[in-house]
């Protein structure tokens, strides 16, 4: 593995990390029964693996281009509401042109070995270790 690789990798983690901690320690596992303690930590587990997945996962679909119409869309709007009074005479680009720089910077993101699967895994490994806690929760219930 190459060291940028690495670093995402370690970078998702942490913060994967302190949402788990922030979470936890929000809901006073200290003082709860065993059963409680494995349910806090699941949903500690399960709100981390869900945002990283679920944020990979838009981001693999938006890298395939499906959603340059939508993201031309709000720029434009955005640029009419905002910046039409300040940048009088400028040519807004078309979306021919947007989408052509679009597939460049796709093309050079690809090239440079960039891909989300580091916050699938990441985000996958949170949501499974939510799932061990899930059934430790059931069986301290006596429900499984």
């Amino acid at each position: 593995m190459n060291k940028k690789l690495i670093l995402k990798y370690v970078v998702v983690l942490i913060l994967c990390t302190a949402l788990t901690v922030f979470y936890v320690s929000s809901k006073g596992i200290r003082n709860k029964r065993p059963a409680d303690r494995y349910k806090i930590l699941a949903d500690g587990f399960t709100i981390p693996g869900l945002l990283v997945t679920g944020f990979g996962l838009m981001m693999v679909i938006s890298d395939t281009g499906t959603l340059d119409g939508v993201i031309y869309g709000m720029q434009t709007a955005f640029r009419m509401l905002t910046f039409q009074l300040l940048s009088k005479g400028k040519q807004q680009p078309n979306y021919s042109d947007f989408k052509d720089h679009r597939e460049e910077m796709r093309q050079l993101r690809r090239l440079r070995g960039g891909g989300f699967g580091f916050m699938i895994i990441t985000g996958g490994a949170f949501l499974a270790a939510a799932v061990v806690f899930v059934f430790l929760y059931l069986k301290a219930t006596g429900a499984l």
